[in-house]
């Protein structure tokens, strides 16, 4: 393992020492924790704690174990995060020689990357902690030394969610080191609602430290994701739910010819669900005494009725087909209308479904028709008489893979709908079935399909695909949706759609982004940049300010993420260029919480850059900028009710008192004593303001500080983490103001710290 270059100060060099010489003792099973938010720093003291101990081990005593590693490095499995699994694998793959003897001890593991499971599914986490708990049975097992590497966060929730390794500890080591921004993740998009276009900011970033991250508080940009939608355009902050494809078949009168039609079939145990589920809706309405609402539910038990009487009659399976889809378009007119309830969906899907069985009956007894009766002709008659609400275009039903897309459509809503529910149930279910159906739909297509029709499955398969990826199998599921995506891009012309052609290329490039956070992210997060850039060629901002403005806030994500990879200036003041672009018409007027997170997003690109490239002067005018886009984000922020927002605004504070902080104390900057202690007071008043928001948290939940917050949670877990980056910074804030100001200076700021914080601050300086 090489040593990477890193400059350690005195304090760490000592804190160094003393934990190289614990681990020096070899005695058995001792835990230690080291405590560490610099990654970098990190990393250089792993590797030099493996090179040094490593080379001692090689021949420091004559009778111990030839080649028998002493001190051996482990990378937690973020899929399985048990250490004492990892380690037993490796004794298993390394078994000791059976000429051990008692002066060759057992190998000390160092476990890292703890940090990242901040990135992983509250699951997961819990799951480390759980582990971690049953550390007795694992000792009892195993005689090895344990260092375990974590950020401060992590420190914290160790020490209250996995009280027994908490109480086995030998040692605590905690090194300083500013918190080490992170990598952006599978995150939300600021107005991502579950799928394939492109969420607005939250992060959940490689929260190693959820400290200072992207949003240098734990939360990296991401995209906006616009939720498509078949044959319609919907803006990219706010997309309504998916609706069938509008070309659904309506009846209207039409002539009577003595055409042969093949029997129906007689009716089966789907028909008779189906009949109970409308039943039971129209009961629960009419129960509601709402007039309207009444006169409304005649339309369904109408059609109950003929389909009744054409099932008595043996009558088409055509017929029966035209019925149940009308059933369906009623239902899905409600859908369509807002009333997005699983009960709905449910009863438009078995319609459908049961129109498809029809027309598959139907080529199935293509040879065995029968004539129209005279009673059957009646009826169908007056079905297409009484109904004629539902179309003026044609009384033929339509091609079967526009209603396999519908149906994939449905499916496609109910697994949000469970998504959203309290009673949710696992959406992949219906996500599955989705999936399945719209590649049978464009596997029904031939050389005479419309090219639309192609279009529209393709891209309800990709934003199908996208979804299942927050679910399982990741990249295999978001390169299916690029593959769809790119096939649907085959068939549009951007002279002719231009808003279907851009919105194809905004959800083309979200997956991109989407796999970037996984793996190859410099080809992948240029791919996406490239496809932005294609959208933003067909959207207008005066025709579709808000498209335009999405797609602008989301190629401003996408360079920022890039130079994170690739460092380099000019990304940065691209990302900087396109998110101010986007401010111009995604204002707090017409999209306040769109508007605050763009915001938040121009803050964090503005502190990479003051942090990373700049000189003196240019840095101080970028931390100003950085200042001022905080500030905004969070004003906005305050008059929305926080389920509204799609960032983190503690860590927004956070970053914003980071922010103020730099400019009093960097060496770099030149202030005078009335700017560094204008600088340090308002640092140390969001600090404090992040601390009191905590409490109002706890508040909410009915707790008290100390009591078991579930860490599972991930507002409660971002909360914590942001709790105690603010104490950090507290205790910072107030030393600067110590080393600046003197007593008086170190008193001034400890008459602002509320009482019940005293404690805990007091017992850190």
């Amino acid at each position: 393992m090489s040593i990477p270059s890193q400059k350690v100060s005195s304090s760490n060099k000592l804190i160094y020492q003393r934990l190289k010489q614990a681990i020096d003792l070899n005695l058995r099973r001792q835990i230690f924790i080291a405590a560490c938010d610099d990654l970098c720093l990190r990393d250089c003291l792993a590797a030099r704690l493996q090179t040094e101990l490593a080379a001692e081990s090689a021949g420091s005593d004559p009778r111990s174990a030839i080649h028998y590693p002493r001190f051996v490095s482990l990378e937690l499995d973020l899929s399985d995060p048990n250490p004492w699994g990892s380690i037993a694998a490796w004794l298993t793959q390394h078994p000791p020689p059976q000429n051990r003897g008692s002066y060759s001890p057992w190998p000390t593991f160092q476990i890292i990357g703890a940090e990242h499971l901040t990135r992983q599914s509250a699951a997961v986490q819990w799951s480390f902690l759980s582990y971690l708990r049953d550390i007795e049975a694992n000792l009892q097992m195993c005689e090895s030394t344990v260092l375990l590497w974590v950020s401060r966060p992590w420190l914290s929730s160790i020490e209250h969610s996995a009280p027994e390794f908490w109480h086995w500890r030998t040692g605590v080591f905690e090194f300083e080191g500013e918190p080490t921004p992170a990598k952006g993740d599978f995150g939300h998009f600021d107005d991502f609602r579950n799928s394939g276009d492109l969420r607005n900011l939250r992060d959940k970033g490689d929260f190693g430290n959820q400290l200072l991250i992207p949003s240098l508080s734990g939360q990296s940009p991401i995209p906006d994701e616009q939720s498509p939608i078949p044959d319609r355009q919907s803006p990219i902050s706010y997309p309504p739910s998916p609706a069938p494809d509008s070309k659904s078949v309506q009846l209207t009168e039409d002539e009577q010819s003595p055409i042969s039609h093949p029997p129906s079939p007689a009716p089966d145990s789907k028909s008779a669900q189906l009949a109970d589920l409308v039943l039971a809706a129209a009961s629960e309405e009419l129960e509601a005494e709402n007039d309207a609402a009444s006169e409304d539910n005649f339309l369904p038990l109408q059609t109950l009725q003929y389909i009744e009487l054409l099932q008595e009659h043996q009558c088409s399976c055509e017929a029966l087909a035209l019925a149940y889809h009308s059933l369906g378009n009623y239902y899905r007119d409600r859908i369509l209308g807002g009333d997005v309830s699983e009960q709905n969906l449910t009863i438009a899907i078995r319609a459908i479904e049961q129109v498809i069985a029809y027309l598959d009956v139907d080529d199935t007894n293509s040879q065995q028709n029968q004539p129209l009766t005279e009673e059957c002709a009646r009826l169908i008659a007056q079905l297409k008489q009484n109904l004629t609400q539902y179309a003026q275009e044609s009384n033929s039903l339509p091609p079967i893979s526009d209603l396999l897309n519908d149906l994939g459509t449905l499916y496609w809503m109910l697994s949000r709908d469970r998504t959203n529910a309290l009673n949710a149930s696992d959406p992949v279910s219906s996500l599955e079935r989705s999936i399945a159906l719209y590649l049978e739909g464009l596997n029904r297509t031939d050389a005479e399909t419309v090219p639309q029709t192609r279009v529209r499955l393709n891209k309800n398969l990709g934003i199908a695909s996208a979804d299942l990826a927050r679910y399982r199998d990741k990249t295999e599921n978001l390169q299916h949706a690029v593959a769809a995506y790119q096939q649907a891009l085959l068939d549009l012309d951007p002279a002719v759609e231009p808003q279907q052609y851009a919105a194809a290329q905004n959800n083309l490039a979200t997956a991109y982004w989407n796999l970037a956070q996984d793996g190859e992210p410099i080809v992948y997060l240029k791919s996406a940049i490239a496809a932005y850039t294609q959208a933003l060629s067909c959207y207008s901002p005066e025709r579709q300010p808000l498209n335009y403005a999405g797609v602008q806030n989301n190629l401003g994500t996408a360079c920022w993420n890039l130079a994170q990879h690739e460092p380099s200036e000019p990304l940065l003041v691209r990302a900087i260029s396109a998110y101010r672009e986007a401010l111009k018409y995604r204002t707090r007027e017409l999209v306040p919480a769109a508007a605050a997170a763009t915001y938040n997003n121009l803050g964090t690109a503005y502190w990479h850059l003051a942090n990373q490239f700049q000189q003196k002067q240019a840095r101080t005018e970028s931390l100003q900028q950085a200042i001022a886009a905080y500030e905004t984000a969070l004003d906005i922020a305050g008059e929305l009710d926080r389920t509204q927002l799609t960032f983190d605004a503690l860590a927004a504070r956070n970053n914003l008192g980071l922010a103020h902080y730099q400019l009093a104390t960097d060496p770099h900057f030149p202030a005078n004593k009335v700017a560094q202690t204008s600088h340090l007071e308002a640092a140390l008043h969001h600090q404090l303001q992040v601390c009191a928001e905590w409490g109002q948290h706890l508040n909410d939940k009915g707790l008290t500080y100390g009591d078991k917050l579930n860490l599972q949670a991930a507002a409660n877990s971002q909360a914590a983490d942001s709790r105690q980056t603010a104490l950090s910074y507290i205790v910072k804030t107030i030393r600067a103001f110590y080393s600046e100001c003197g007593l008086p200076g170190q008193n001034l700021a400890l008459s602002k710290v509320p009482g019940d914080l005293l404690p805990e601050i007091l017992r850190r300086l």
